[in-house]
């Protein structure tokens, strides 16, 4: 029988499973810069192994769902949030088609790499990189839908890629009516992943 491989990050233990994305730089500089959620409802898109669901629901967030469109990730999720001693509801949706009601905090880190027909691999791991041939495709669906879930002074945290350009996501979440502020930045190679904060007035 195979021991499962569990992992501890900022005091969180996960275990991993190999069609989910394992967390990496973008999930910790998100994690590192996660607004204060005490108290608030929270919903995260793209859960993958649940860190950020898990750190928020130990931060004091009042309520959590999580949602991903890769099952495996649902369920390994769910395995975490066990292991971890936290109440969270995680379910399939592709992006909010399952989600109801409204959050005062959302979270995403989206598949954001551009991505052609021969990029894709024949996994659920497809789901975490692939962002289409621009490598906006996902993130322009979250954008557009996302005044529909968030509630009135609430704030969406996104983690992108400079490789996708911050700046039509800035520009396009402006449009939408939300105040857009980039409040944290890392190099690694070949490109700069950023945190952009959106509140909806």
């Amino acid at each position: 029988m195979v021991k499962d491989v569990i992992i501890e990050i900022e005091g969180i233990k996960l275990k991993l499973h190999p069609e989910v994305y394992e967390p990496a730089e973008d999930s910790i500089l998100l994690l590192k810069n996660l607004v204060d959620v005490r108290d608030k409802e929270v919903l995260e898109i793209g859960v993958g192994t649940g860190l950020i669901s898990i750190a928020c629901a130990k931060k004091g967030a009042k309520r959590v769902v999580g949602v991903d469109i890769n099952p495996y990730a649902v369920e390994l999720a769910k395995e975490n949030a066990k292991l971890n001693n936290v109440n969270i509801t995680f379910f399939k949706s592709d992006l909010f088609e399952n989600v109801e009601g409204e959050f005062d905090v959302i979270l995403f880190n989206p598949p954001y790499l551009p991505t052609s027909e021969d990029d894709k691999i024949d996994s659920y791991l497809n789901y975490a990189f692939d962002g289409g041939k621009s490598g906006r495709e996902i993130l322009d669906r979250f954008i557009y839908d996302l005044p529909n879930y968030l509630k009135k002074g609430g704030v969406a945290q996104i983690l992108q890629s400079s490789l996708t350009g911050e700046e039509i996501t800035i520009n396009n979440s402006k449009s939408l009516g939300f105040r857009v502020e980039k409040v944290a930045s890392l190099k690694v190679p070949f490109e700069e992943l950023l945190v952009i904060n959106a509140w909806r007035l």
